[in-house]
């Protein structure tokens, strides 16, 4: 029992440190980014279907809004994996929708010779519904705010 209250003690008086060092890390802006980054990478090879929905939705704004910030191209295959593959209607549309925002070539020869007009169309239906709706719960939650 002594040991404990001891471990706990010393956990309360080390965990203020610890918090100290996170923000200062977090400081920085490259560092920030990158864990931004390396948050939807692990994100979209979630086994549940609604994060990865969730992770492409959002994958698509950061990209979009923070394209010199944010560096998804080493997640290409995968999201040629999940819009060949997945079960998911809405999962295959976001893939391609985010492809298409990432850009770069891979994206651009998977939107050029595996896609018909009528889905290339669709693909940027869905790009812009994903990011009205993001400026549009952002400028509700600023009103409300």
């Amino acid at each position: 029992m002594k040991t404990f209250v001891a471990f706990c003690l010393s956990v309360f008086l080390v965990l203020p440190v610890f918090a100290q060092d996170v923000g200062t890390i977090l400081k920085d802006d490259h560092i920030r980014w990158s864990l931004v980054t390396a948050q939807i990478e692990s994100s979209l090879e979630s086994e549940y279907p609604t994060v990865r929905e969730q992770t492409l939705k959002n994958a698509i704004v950061a990209v979009t809004l923070y394209r010199d910030k944010i560096n998804l191209s080493n997640q290409e295959m995968l999201l040629r994996r999940v819009y060949e593959e997945s079960k998911f209607p809405d999962h295959r549309e976001l893939s391609l929708a985010l492809l298409q925002a990432i850009g770069g070539t891979t994206a651009q020869d998977l939107l050029t010779h595996h896609t018909t007009e009528v889905e290339k169309d669709h693909v940027r239906a869905v790009l812009a519904s994903v990011l009205r709706d993001y400026f549009e719960s952002h400028q509700v939650s600023a009103e409300i705010g």
